[in-house]
């Protein structure tokens, strides 16, 4: 077929079915009337991933839900210059949306966030992923109290999709296990991972179909869809490491670490500044190690508990390249709370002192609100 224009109705609208965010289908049903007429009038809600606890699992329901959410940036065309602003849209356990603020998982309804529910101008703004985050949510019962009560509870987890529909997966996740456990969508079950005792995983990342977790004290956990799991220890250790995530930056795996001298340091705002460094290292899958690189090869870092990403300078305007942005030591959810390190001579910035980098937060003035 010459024309792309005349595809069978039946097709379009199967290829509008695989759609998953509301953003790509409105451009998808903006190619063409013909398109628009055969595809999914409407972004169809897509319920959440479920993975049942085991019950040996104290204190835990066995309702846990994977929520997944992506990290958009919005450009407007239709200011000069243009405008931008980065944020999140979460998928909940019915399948709505719900709107997030970047640097913490509070949506419009909590904390008095003052992120809106909004409506865009499509024609005039361009909306690119950069990222996605997946999470279990599930039931724990508090038992401070005689009668106990139920809470919701989030955790981080790594995900690995296994088919083109989202029907099989794999997540890797300490929930409520004494170590790590693997769901396998396909055997309906949980598998515990052998660990260290009575240590919690730093940092988890999906890669290349695996998973990675790495430990407190830098051992690697390399576990394989087969359940199969290696492990490592870098050939080059460093005891002033006081924090570290596991970043995928296109197709590496990068380590990044805070350090400082001494602990003191670390939690002292003012001495982190002065003092401390980052330390970048890529993944050899090969021999096992981390190699150890100057910088993050002119890309921006951002740094979070339950997202952690990279974007090029070239996507947002006015952000510095070889720069990490991340939440302080003592954590928060406003810009307030935000640092910057850039490689070179700079070194450690407030967040604040940037002009270009506060217009990302909060929502914008020029968002359309339908609140």
């Amino acid at each position: 077929m010459g024309n792309w224009s005349e595809l069978p109705p039946d097709i379009i609208h199967i290829i509008s079915l695989r759609v998953d965010n509301p953003f790509d289908l409105i451009h998808f049903r903006s190619v063409c009337s013909w398109w628009r007429s055969s595809s999914l009038p409407t972004y169809r809600p897509i319920p959440s991933l479920r993975c049942p606890l085991p019950p040996d699992v104290g204190g835990c329901g066995d309702d846990c839900h994977i929520l997944r959410s992506r990290v958009y940036l919005i450009k407007s065309l239709s200011h000069v210059p243009h405008r931008f602003w980065l944020f999140k849209l979460q998928e909940e356990e019915n399948g709505e949306l719900a709107l997030q603020s970047l640097f913490s998982r509070t949506t419009s309804s909590e904390w008095g966030c003052s992120y809106p529910s909004l409506s865009l101008d499509l024609l005039n703004s361009q909306v690119i992923e950069l990222a996605q985050e997946h999470v279990a949510r599930y039931t724990y019962w508090c038992d401070l109290f005689d009668d106990g009560f139920p809470a919701k509870y989030e955790e981080r987890v790594g995900f690995v999709r296994l088919d083109p529909e989202n029907k099989e997966f794999m997540i890797l996740g300490r929930l409520s296990f004494q170590g790590l456990g693997m769901y396998r969508s396909f055997e309906e079950r949980w598998t515990k991972i052998k660990t260290t005792p009575d240590i919690y995983p730093e940092a988890l990342a999906s890669f290349k179909g695996k998973f990675y977790s790495i430990e407190p004290t830098g051992l690697m956990k390399v576990v394989k869809p087969s359940l199969e799991v290696n492990s490592f220890q870098r050939s080059r250790p460093c005891d002033k490491t006081r924090r570290r995530w596991l970043v995928k930056s296109g197709e590496k795996l990068l380590l990044v670490e805070i350090c400082t001298e001494t602990r003191k340091e670390y939690f002292t705002p003012r001495l982190q500044d002065e003092k401390g460094w980052f330390e970048i290292s890529e993944l050899d899958e090969e021999r096992n190690d981390w190699i150890q690189v100057e910088d993050v090869g002119g890309c921006i870092l951002f740094l979070d508990y339950f997202c952690s990403f990279s974007c090029l300078p070239t996507q947002i305007p006015g952000f510095r390249p070889n720069s990490i942005i991340f939440v302080n030591v003592f954590g928060g959810y406003g810009h307030k709370h935000f640092q910057v390190y850039e490689f070179g001579k700079q070194g450690f910035r407030s967040f604040g002192d940037i002009s270009d980098y506060v217009q990302l937060f909060p929502s914008p003035p020029w968002i359309i609100s339908n609140g």
